[in-house]
């Protein structure tokens, strides 16, 4: 198609994510045809940094040699094959070395299950959480703890634990009931922490690099997650985080320390803790997995 057909074509049939149609309608849409290392070219030849990285799926940037010969090279062998039933080379091999690298709280992690998005990745981890306590003999700890703010995706499990009045108003009644607790915002929650201003906090750094505020925050907030675990971890399957930083939530950075306290609190009070690192995985933070920190 040429480009002028693209965007009828376009406005005829496509339902693009969070876009408000109607504003979408009115401007030609920017066609992005390729693509070349960190930059998205579009059906003009311009260039555009991928700030996003195409929304935290690349890590590595576009079109990588390694990437996609091996791509190739898979596609001359064989494009999908289930893992119900059967195996494959690929998911073995990737598993393996997954589990070579994974942190995990007693140790390292030693199962992978593949799935095809982060929404769908949380939704499977509930199930999970669910299914453990009821074969192990605990079937009303099904519920859930997730923090202010929080952003995990938009299929019905991932909502609930990440719900937003704005843009889940209409879907009230498909979501789960879900217990929400305060995270350390520094920029938002300043005021407090009831430090002394005028002797303690410095005003030639950011605030979450505030290292007094940022300490009196954690602790109030794991006072509050600890607080409510007295109160309902009989009934709770799993606490659920975007570890160290929460991307949708205004990249609210957490203080260091807070997510061991979240993990040592979980662990004292026998619920499982789930950590959705599809934003901060991979690299992103300085380590391979957030959780490392």
């Amino acid at each position: 198609m040429h480009k002028s057909e693209l965007i009828q074509a376009d406005h005829a049939h496509l339902w693009h994510p969070f876009t408000p149609m109607r504003q979408w309608r009115e401007t030609d849409p920017l066609i992005i045809e390729r693509a070349e290392d960190c930059h998205l070219i579009d059906a003009d030849g311009k260039r555009y940094i991928d700030g996003v990285s195409s929304l935290w799926c690349n890590v590595h940037g576009h079109r990588v040699p390694a990437i996609d010969n091996a791509v190739r090279d898979q596609l001359d062998r064989v494009a999908h094959t289930t893992l119900l039933g059967l195996a494959s080379p690929p998911s073995i091999e990737l598993a393996a070395r997954l589990c070579a690298i994974a942190p995990g709280p007693t140790g390292r992690l030693n199962k992978v299950f593949y799935t095809d998005a982060g929404a769908t990745a949380l939704e499977v981890a509930f199930k999970m959480a669910v299914g453990y306590w009821h074969h192990t003999g605990q079937p009303s700890k099904d519920q859930f703890i997730a923090l202010s703010g929080a952003y995990h995706g938009d299929t019905t499990g991932s909502m609930s634990v990440g719900y937003s009045d704005l843009f889940h108003r209409a879907f009230q009644s498909l979501v789960f009931e879900t217990t929400f607790v305060p995270v350390p915002d520094a920029v938002r929650m300043m005021d407090s922490v009831g430090i002394d201003e005028s002797e303690s906090i410095r005003h030639d750094v950011w605030p979450s690099e505030h290292t007094l505020v940022n300490k009196a925050l954690a602790e109030s907030c794991l006072v509050k997650l600890e607080h409510t675990l007295q109160q309902q971890a009989e009934r709770t399957a799993a606490i659920v985080v975007e570890p160290v930083m929460q991307g949708a939530a205004g990249m609210i950075c957490q203080p260091p320390g807070f997510l061991r306290g979240v993990a040592e609190l979980a662990n004292e009070y026998n619920v499982l803790l789930i950590a959705d690192e599809v934003a901060t995985g991979f690299g992103r933070t300085g380590k391979m997995f957030a959780c490392e920190h």
